[in-house]
């Protein structure tokens, strides 16, 4: 029953919704518009009008969320047109208004948006005194759609802000990663040049004393080996709690980069629960040692792009599947002939996906035009899934 009822989720709306049930919802409001209609009127033409209303708008309102925002609007119209012909039959056809004014909240620019839900009031103004409608249908059409449309467009434009304060919180995490990455590396640095220089001395005088000083010599030796131990127990604290590449470092490497040089770049999560926002969350998909390899080889790819493609977009796709998760990278650039395939950057990707028992697939574009790049690992879950 759950799989049945999970195909028709999917068939139904797309995947990476920000709330997955909240179209269902909002479909609560839906018997305000046909029940009267069944429950009081005994025309039989009626109910079919309103019956195939009531499909109209299920296919138009599920068919919505499939659809980017400046195309939504062809979608409020028809919402509003079935509202306006489903006026002449029960006034609960306001309901239909309302939902019109709520689709608004997508619309982009928010000017736009907000003159759209005008738009829908006046309309809904003007068809109750053209057609002396009563109350019952003018009344909710104005004040809830008017209510409804405001407050949706206010809470959109409010997530849309939240979202973009996380984003910039977690820019500046990065940076703070880098600039502690940037802190270790000239740590080690201090420390490794002036212990090898230390260690180097040392060595060279037990070496002159072996000939003359024989217990000096030992006791030079000695000492190497406590500096050799204090230097790794300098490097281990120097280094304690740091974390090697992770693929959200590295896309977020990549978009700074592909910025830098006005290039174009999309990243999109196709498929996954919840959009990963930490290396924690990735974890949950694929192991540690995927998740760092995978970044070692977007690294690679990027760098590939900027050094030979001579690309003006590029777009990265990350997507869950049932069994593996999938790296594809795509430019309009340059593509490759059979002498570049075989290049040493490549064959080192195709030896890392191998060891991990995935897969790697590189093809030109239309015309060899641009190169896609697929790489896909198994999911953690089978990783670390004994063997039977």
């Amino acid at each position: 029953m759950k799989a049945w009822l999970r195909k028709i989720d999917r068939f139904l709306l797309p995947r990476g919704l920000k709330e997955d049930f909240s179209p269902y919802v909002w479909l609560i409001y839906m018997p305000l518009f046909f029940v009267p209609v069944f429950a009081f009127s005994n025309s039989v033409l009626d109910k079919i009008l309103t019956a195939s209303a009531t499909v109209a708008f299920l296919v138009v309102y599920f068919h919505s969320h499939w659809v980017s925002h400046n195309k939504v609007i062809l979608h409020i119209v028809m919402t509003i047109a079935l509202g306006t012909l489903s006026a002449f039959v029960t006034p609960s056809a306001s309901a239909l208004f309302i939902y019109g004014a709520a689709f608004c909240s997508r619309l982009r620019p928010i000017k736009y948006a907000f003159s759209v839900v005008l738009i829908i009031l006046l309309w809904a103004a003007f068809i109750s005194w053209y057609w002396d409608f009563a109350w019952h249908f003018s009344m909710p059409a104005l004040v809830f759609s008017f209510i409804i449309g405001f407050i949706n467009i206010y809470q959109s434009v409010l997530s849309e802000k939240k979202q973009e304060l996380y984003l910039s919180n977690q820019e500046v995490q990065r940076l703070a990663k880098v600039a502690e990455r940037e802190r270790i590396a000239r740590d080690l640095h201090d420390l490794i040049g002036h212990t090898f220089s230390v260690i180097t001395l040392k060595a060279d005088l037990a070496g002159r004393l072996l000939d003359k000083d024989l217990e000096k010599a030992r006791q030079e030796i000695n000492q190497l080996e406590t500096i050799s131990r204090d230097a790794l127990s300098q490097v281990r604290e120097v280094v304690s709690g740091y974390r090697t590449s992770d693929l959200l470092s590295e896309l977020a490497n990549a978009k700074h980069v592909f910025a830098s040089l006005d290039i174009d770049f999309d990243c999109q999560f196709e498929n996954f629960d919840n959009m990963p926002a930490s290396s924690e969350d990735l974890d949950l998909y694929l192991s540690p040692k995927g998740n760092k390899e995978l970044a070692i080889m977007l690294r690679e790819l990027v760098t590939n792009i900027v050094k030979h493609a001579g690309a003006s977009k590029v777009e990265v796709i990350i997507k869950r599947s049932d069994e593996s998760i999938v790296l594809f990278v795509k430019d309009n650039g340059q593509g490759f002939g059979k002498e570049q395939s075989e290049g040493v950057g490549l064959k080192s990707i195709q030896e890392r996906v191998s060891a991990l028992k995935g897969y790697v697939k590189f093809t030109n574009g239309p015309s060899n035009q641009g190169i896609c790049s697929e790489i896909a690992l198994p999911l953690a879950a089978q990783v670390e899934a004994p063997n039977i």
